[in-house]
């Protein structure tokens, strides 16, 4: 018996009472298409089999990872933070299809599934970089120097920057 998941509020691509759709606000090029299209691709069976059936019905886990990816390529990373701009930003909007997932819900499918997220992130890396949205090798230094309540633990030397992006250049397996 299959997994029942949670219905769309609306048909992202329906035409509503007003004039256009809310998406033909957004500029033609927007990342969040090229995105959207990325993440139609994720193989998410090995996950949905760990969803139980009873109960309210689940996100699905393809759109849970879309936000998640999404959000961090625009440089949020707070569940709190990605729940309030599934509210607000169009372009979140878009990649949730409509969908407000709670943080808690953020936060414990990225816990629970750390696993699955890593490989669906490192198969998203190679086609947005193809499409000249990511490199791998983009770091900025301005050498600016301000006291800031910071943990000594991030704070990072050239040395280990380079050591940090060979390892994540690494990591991203490119084919």
């Amino acid at each position: 018996m299959p997994v029942p998941f949670k219905k769309d509020p609306v048909e992202s691509d329906q035409r509503l009472l007003f004039p256009s759709n809310v998406f033909d606000l957004l500029p033609s090029d927007h990342q969040c298409f090229v995105y959207g299209d990325i993440f139609d691709q994720l193989d998410t069976s090995n996950v949905e089999q760990n969803c139980s059936i009873p109960g309210q019905n689940a996100y699905h886990p393809g759109l849970i990872t879309g936000i998640s990816i999404y959000s961090y390529s625009q440089g949020v990373f707070s569940s709190r933070e990605i729940e309030k701009r599934c509210d607000e930003d169009i372009g979140f909007m878009f990649i949730s299809h409509l969908n407000c997932p709670d943080f808690r819900v953020l936060s414990d499918f990225r816990k629970n599934n750390h696993e699955f997220f890593k490989k669906c992130f490192k198969k998203s890396v190679q086609p947005a970089m193809e499409a000249g949205m990511a490199s791998p090798g983009h770091v900025s230094i301005d050498g600016s120097e301000f006291k800031a309540d910071t943990s000594k633990h991030k704070a990072m030397s050239y040395g280990r920057l380079k050591a940090e992006e060979a390892e994540s250049i690494k990591d991203i397996e490119l084919v």
